[in-house]
């Protein structure tokens, strides 16, 4: 009798889950993905040419100008692209999408105005802690918005070069601390990236 009562159980539970697969969701969800892989190689390509432009035709040249505003005009239609997707779909995760059309909303959001970074950075640090997006890539995100508005970074992602030709962090607010800010969104301790880098790290982290 229990045998039976679990197999009905089971039976029941799996049905349930048949239920929630919804065919046309799966189908809408392959389409984003391409969209989103497509905005991807979009964002990129010219990005991968611009050094071997820049050696043709030379930094300050009128071509780079041109070269330039040709990426800046298919930067602000990626963006209008995305943002219809993100506010019709939300912040789409790995299981979702796959983990290449997820990074590709973090790449075109780095090439997006401010206004756009701040609206859908709580979005993807929500999809970090559930386990749907990179750690890094949001930290980036952070860190670059905050150097570019001349603040210190909190995540350590992004390093610079002193006089010497030394790699090393631009400014961390409250140093001390910034394990802790890591490890909340499940980053590896600072020491370890440091070293990957060949930077040493000697501040004491507290809790």
């Amino acid at each position: 009798m229990k045998k039976i009562i679990f197999v009905l159980i089971i039976s029941l539970l799996s049905s349930s889950i048949d239920a929630q697969v919804d065919p046309a969701n799966k189908k809408e969800m392959y389409v984003i993905q391409t969209k989103l892989e497509t905005l991807f190689m979009q964002d990129q390509l010219f990005r991968r040419l611009y050094q071997d432009a820049e050696k043709k035709f030379g930094t300050d040249s009128a071509e780079m100008d041109y070269f330039w505003k040709v990426v800046e005009d298919q930067d602000r239609r990626i963006e209008k692209e995305l943002i219809q997707i993100m506010d019709t779909h939300g912040w789409l995760g790995t299981s979702d999408v796959g983990r290449l059309a997820n990074g590709a909303i973090w790449s075109v959001m780095q090439h997006s105005n401010l206004e756009m970074k701040e609206k859908y950075a709580p979005l993807m640090k929500a999809s970090v802690l559930q386990g749907e997006s990179q750690a890094m890539q949001y930290a980036r995100l952070i860190d670059r918005m905050l150097i570019n508005d001349n603040k210190p970074q909190v995540y350590g992602s992004q390093t610079t070069k002193d006089k010497d030709g030394n790699l090393i962090f631009f400014e961390i607010d409250k140093p001390q601390f910034i394990n802790k800010r890591r490890k909340e969104i499940g980053l590896e301790p600072i020491e370890a990236f440091a070293k990957e880098r060949g930077i040493d790290w000697t501040i004491k982290q507290k809790e």
